[in-house]
């Protein structure tokens, strides 16, 4: 691993900040703000942070609070993509928290994965131990 740091300029997103601070309307429990943190694993910068609060996916009797972080692009967007980025970083939560709700016979097939190094807005499958061996072709390769 390389120990340089990568290093972006822009603009402050002025039209960004209104958005987040101002104009902003969705669910109930969902609260939105612009922060510059570290997020951890040597990240750090102007940070959307979308703050969930509803029940737990794992245990829906109970609530929980969640926050979820997106890095700001260092760019100089107009107000049109800047509410477009932000309608997609929603979009991103939601299909996060839909893949864990999701549950088949007790089994979450699509639960994402929040560990270090991992995009946890990812969709992954699973493959069965058969599936990972099957050639294109159809035929199993040896284990």
């Amino acid at each position: 691993m390389s120990d340089h740091t990568m290093r972006q300029e822009a603009p402050y997103p002025n039209i960004l900040q209104w958005l987040v601070n101002d104009a902003i309307e969705y669910k109930s429990g969902w609260r939105f703000s612009l922060v510059d943190l570290d997020r951890d694993q040597g990240s750090k910068g102007l940070t959307l942070v979308i703050n969930i609060t509803g029940p737990n996916s794992y245990h829906p009797e109970k609530t929980i609070s969640v926050n979820h972080y997106f890095p700001v692009p260092p760019a100089a967007y107009d107000m049109r993509s800047w509410r477009r980025w932000l309608f997609d970083q929603i979009l991103l939560v939601e299909r996060h928290e839909a893949c864990e709700f999701f549950t088949i016979d007790g089994d979450k097939p699509y639960a994402p994965s929040h560990g270090p190094g991992n995009d946890p807005y990812l969709i992954r499958e699973i493959g069965t131990f058969i599936d990972r061996r099957t050639s294109f072709r159809g035929e199993l390769k040896p284990g």
